[in-house]
């Protein structure tokens, strides 16, 4: 993990896959380089093709991630706060605590990654061309041109008009300025989304089944359902944050608070509470003050054997650098502070007072009533 602009990045395990799997079939592709590029009459060692993976592994995972910081600081640069870049085994995902405004911004801030491939896909064609010499193409060259159109690809694919490609949120964005209704825009660009998901599918299928090429056809059915899940998860989270508009925290808290007292011993916080009514966050006072908040994660932090003689005073979080909310604050933004702080439980506090306590949880309910009430 490290930070780029203030942007957290971090690596997802399922990258790797996609690390070694361009370092592997990089020296598998060009060991007939010749059928590739007719200008190159140059074998290479398996060493010299194994370093050249490699170094395009290194240089795709950059574009990568030069394509998700477009996206970043495009968005930062119109009010939308980003709080990390997670690169996954299908790409990279810019996770943002708050949403474009109108269709204009999504529109520039979803076309700044293709844009931003494009020029990588130019700039390597260009190193690719200066690093040819006559009926040669030395490694550089090789390296520079593979990576090229893999940046033009990437480009392309990710213009396909469908959830969760850019392509998709550009649709999106044009038919949000159009309609003003980024609820029918969504839910016709999540359906595109669907249909190309659905497609990728059955060529996977097909790949498998008729050509026995199993690892491609595998790869494409996992691309297509992970398409397909995101398509109907991105019309269904433009749903919920629908649904919570101009509904305050005040009115889905829980009010009838079940607090420990901050001399209590972990041995009984675990048994008599955490067991009981199966929460991992409580409330913490000192007599009748509100002091701080503990957690599962606390408790993990102390050995079995110290439970009885550790109280949760010495594990609590004071309530100073707890995250709070007030009963005014809106309930969707509540749910993004909840979702990009990893954060179950909030405390509402007014005037230093405890009035309630807000969950996901208590969030998913009020909503999926409304859903059956059909009002969201």
């Amino acid at each position: 993990m490290c930070r780029i602009g203030g942007i957290e990045i971090v690596i997802d395990y399922s990258w790797f896959i996609i690390f070694f799997l361009v370092i592997y079939t990089f020296p598998m592709t060009y060991t007939n380089i010749e059928s590739y590029f007719p200008l190159s009459h140059q074998q290479y060692t398996t060493h010299q093709y194994w370093i050249m993976g490699t170094v395009s592994a290194v240089l795709f995972f950059i574009s990568i991630l030069i394509h998700e910081l477009a996206h970043s600081f495009v968005a930062i640069k119109h009010g939308v706060q980003v709080t990390s870049i997670r690169l996954l085994i299908f790409g990279g995902l810019a996770q943002a605590a708050s949403e474009p405004k109108n269709g204009r911004q999504e529109f520039l801030i979803a076309l700044a990654g293709p844009a931003a491939n494009i020029a990588l896909g130019m700039f390597f064609l260009g190193t690719s061309l200066l690093c040819l010499t006559d009926k040669r193409m030395p490694p550089t060259a090789g390296i520079a041109i593979g990576l090229a159109w893999a940046n033009i690809f990437l480009a392309m694919f990710n213009l396909i008009p469908g959830f969760p490609l850019d392509g998709g949120r550009i649709l999106r964005a044009v038919l949000w300025d159009h309609w003003d209704d980024i609820a029918r825009a969504t839910k016709v660009v999540s359906q595109i989304g669907n249909g190309f998901a659905i497609f990728l599918i059955i060529l996977g299928i097909l790949q498998f089944l008729l050509n026995q090429n199993y690892v491609s056809g595998l790869w494409i059915i996992f691309l297509g359902l992970f398409m397909k899940q995101s398509a109907v998860g991105s019309y269904q989270g433009v749903m919920l944050k629908r649904a919570l508009v101009g509904v305050q925290v005040r009115q889905i808290m829980t009010e009838n608070i079940v607090s420990v007292d901050w001399l209590l011993s972990i041995e009984e916080l675990v048994h008599s509470y955490m067991y009981r009514h199966q929460f991992t966050h409580f409330p913490v006072f000192n007599r009748d003050e509100f002091v701080g908040m503990v957690s599962l994660d606390g408790v993990k932090s102390i050995s079995k054997e110290l439970w009885g003689f550790k109280q949760v005073r010495d594990i609590m979080t004071p309530l100073e650098l707890v995250a709070c909310l007030k009963p005014t604050d809106d309930v969707s933004e509540a749910l993004s502070r909840m979702v990009s702080g990893d954060i179950g439980r909030m405390p509402v506090v007014e005037n230093g007072q405890l009035k309630g306590i807000v969950s996901r949880r208590d969030i998913m309910n009020f909503f999926k009533i409304k859903s059956d009430l059909g009002v969201a």
